[in-house]
């Protein structure tokens, strides 16, 4: 299905699974696409594409997680005719988390596996004083502090006063949000952390747990908030066991007979 919503790089009618990916605050499909080469061929890749980044730059990014959620969920489940993964970094994943307790809210199936990356838990708040509503410069300062954003973007004047719009909306997004509901997730989460984040200690890893059936399975990488990027390749080898996980139980449950 074509969707500005949805950066579909290899499109596949054919995948046995699909991988759907949210970006971090900031980030866009730049991220993921390289992924494309490393996967199964039985797995379609979609990423997630919301307004003011990417192909969408020129569009008003939101700057709220309901009304960013209230508006993919009435077009996602038309991706959701295969069995699907969600991973999200950082951001994404607490936007991707938030997505997934609209779908189970509406009886949708849940994802068979669930990915937090690079993010404290769904329900802390944020514990840093918010900086998305000050005026450029200090905003720009504040980054600088919180590795909260590539260096490459923030060294770069031009790319700082193209992204200032998204990136401000994006962390209003992220000081903001904080679920206080109670819905628990009967599917597998792993979560992924850097060995070097100082913002995101284990403990707040460990977290995300408390919202599913199973305990997080917690894998930690080198590097800092940005072990996505510095490293890609270890990090999707091990979204790929977890891929491959995922496909040995689909083929498993096809060959259960219907009447068992």
């Amino acid at each position: 299905m074509k969707n500005k919503w949805f950066v579909i790089p290899k499109p596949n009618i054919n995948a046995e699974l699909k991988l759907i990916c949210f970006p971090y605050a900031g980030g866009s499909a730049s991220t993921f696409l390289p992924w494309l080469k490393r996967l199964p061929d039985n797995v379609e890749l979609i990423i997630i594409q919301a307004p003011g980044r990417g192909m969408r730059m020129g569009e008003l990014p939101y700057s709220n997680m309901e009304a960013l959620i209230g508006d993919l969920i009435k077009i996602i489940p038309n991706i959701l005719n295969k069995p699907y993964i969600l991973f999200g970094h950082s951001l994404g994943s607490r936007i991707a988390f938030e997505l997934m307790h609209q779908l189970q809210t509406l009886t949708h199936d849940l994802p068979q596996h669930f990915i937090a990356s690079g993010s404290r838990g769904p329900h802390y708040k944020c514990m840093k004083e918010p900086i998305y509503h000050l005026p450029h410069d200090e905003f720009i300062e504040e980054l600088k502090s919180l590795n909260g954003t590539p260096h490459a973007v923030l060294e770069n004047k031009e790319l700082m006063e193209l992204f200032l719009p998204l990136l401000k909306a994006d962390f209003e997004i992220a000081d903001r949000y904080c679920y206080t509901g109670k819905a628990r997730f009967n599917c597998p989460i792993s979560v992924f952390g850097g060995e070097d984040d100082v913002d995101i200690c284990i403990s707040k890893l460990n977290s995300w747990g408390d919202f599913f059936e199973t305990d997080a399975d917690v894998h930690l990488f080198p590097d800092n908030h940005f072990f996505i990027d510095s490293q890609s390749k270890i990090v999707q080898q091990k979204v790929n066991d977890i891929i491959k996980n995922c496909l040995t139980k689909l083929t498993l449950q096809r060959a259960v007979p219907s009447y068992l």
